[in-house]
């Protein structure tokens, strides 16, 4: 009997003692579209890696990585133009051949969503080009990749900043 009493006493501290996991559901919704009222959501790695891989070949100064998960021709905002260029692989080939080397390091990648309308990567990235004719470029953009539902980037928007 006190065998079976000290084996109980055993069961059920050993059985108080273990952690109950509870799961609780985030609000993985926020901020506003104002205009509508759409809320935000936080978007896919996936996303993220497919921008940074475009970086890195638009580094590597190779168009054809570049378009590797862009539309045809992409809608591209140039943050020193009034209207949008509409850019096919042939005009970055034509761009990259007035560089002899560009040098792109972002500082982050935030994937979001604007709720049932469209997906967007937002990335700062600190660039460095050097030009055929000697002179240089340096740059702090704010860029904005957006996606269509065909998982293509079809429009990339361009802001400069200064520190």
């Amino acid at each position: 009997m006190k065998k079976i009493a000290l084996l109980l006493v055993i069961l059920v501290s050993v059985s108080s003692c273990s952690n109950q996991v509870v799961e609780k559901e985030v609000n993985k919704k926020g901020g506003e579209w104002v205009s509508s009222g759409t809320k935000f959501i936080i978007g896919s790695d996936e996303q993220v890696e497919i921008v940074r891989n475009l970086l890195s070949s638009y580094a590597a100064m190779d168009a054809d990585e570049v378009f590797k998960n862009v539309r045809d021709t992409v809608r591209f905002f140039p943050y020193n133009a009034e209207k949008p260029v509409m850019m096919t692989i042939d005009d970055q080939r034509d761009m990259f051949s007035l560089y002899d080397s560009i040098i792109s390091k972002p500082v982050y990648f935030l994937p979001y969503e604007l709720e049932g309308v469209r997906t967007l990567v937002e990335v700062t990235s600190v660039e460095t080009k050097y030009k055929k004719d000697g002179s240089v470029e340096e740059d702090l953009f704010l860029e904005k990749f957006i996606f269509g539902k065909d998982g293509k980037i079809h429009t990339v928007r361009q802001w400069r900043a200064a520190w």
